[in-house]
């Protein structure tokens, strides 16, 4: 209303007479500074995070791609997805107190998955058959015109996601596996999906040399009672 309002008195003026125009063009200009302050900021944060929600917002309606090849009947979403390692990350900075930096976990298992509100989710063996590097470049490149006007710290979090380094990196990598393999459980309880092959593959049980990460597996493995792979 504000930026409106400002404007709609500019153009008001414009309009006038050229023998009084620059007057008047003063006086609008300095009673609208504040206006056109507020705008200004508006353009830079709260525009731009209404920016960002416009483009993710098809995440809860992106259904994870490996689950609805098998069978999987409604599938979790990609948001879902994204929330539920986020809250498995929350449980293991808390449980493992100096080991990880909390900020810095957390944003990143809630950040990681946004590029796919404009790639899809994209099945891992496909993916990594024929376009690992190519969607990794890409994925980079959306995060950073996703959070272009935010802080760089969400680029540079995404960057160290695609290649791990970090211990809070490493956890949110194996995490992200690992909820999956959750996932997996609960949906043959149901008896949802074609989904033994999962059981089968070393690369979903990726705990990308973070212990607590592999005691986890451990655990998923013997509550289902399958074998761990390796």
């Amino acid at each position: 209303m504000q930026c409106k309002k400002a404007f709609a008195v500019y153009e008001r003026e414009i309009g006038q007479s050229n023998g009084a125009y620059f007057t008047r063009a003063g006086r609008v200009f300095a009673a609208s500074a504040r206006d056109l302050a507020y705008c200004a900021a508006m353009n830079t944060f709260e525009q731009r995070v209404l920016q960002l929600f416009e483009e993710i917002h098809p995440l809860d309606r992106i259904a994870r791609a490996g689950f609805v090849l098998r069978g999987v009947t409604e599938p979790e979403t990609v948001a879902a997805h994204s929330h539920f390692v986020a809250v498995l990350t929350l449980l293991f900075v808390d449980q493992y107190p100096g080991q990880f930096d909390r900020e810095r976990a957390l944003t990143m298992a809630l950040i990681h998955d946004l590029p796919e509100a404009l790639l899809m989710d994209i099945p891992m063996p496909a993916c990594d058959a024929y376009l690992r590097e190519a969607k990794n470049c890409a994925e980079q490149e959306i995060m950073e015109k996703l959070m272009n006007g935010f802080s760089s710290k969400y680029a540079d979090y995404n960057r160290d996601l695609d290649d791990p380094q970090t211990p809070e990196a490493k956890l949110v990598r194996g995490l992200d596996k690992a909820q999956m393999m959750i996932k997996i459980v609960m949906y043959e309880r149901e008896g949802r999906g074609r989904l033994k092959e999962f059981w089968g593959n070393p690369k979903n049980f990726n705990d990308f040399g973070c212990k607590p990460v592999s005691d986890l597996f451990d655990a998923i493995c013997a509550h289902a009672g399958n074998p761990r792979p390796r």
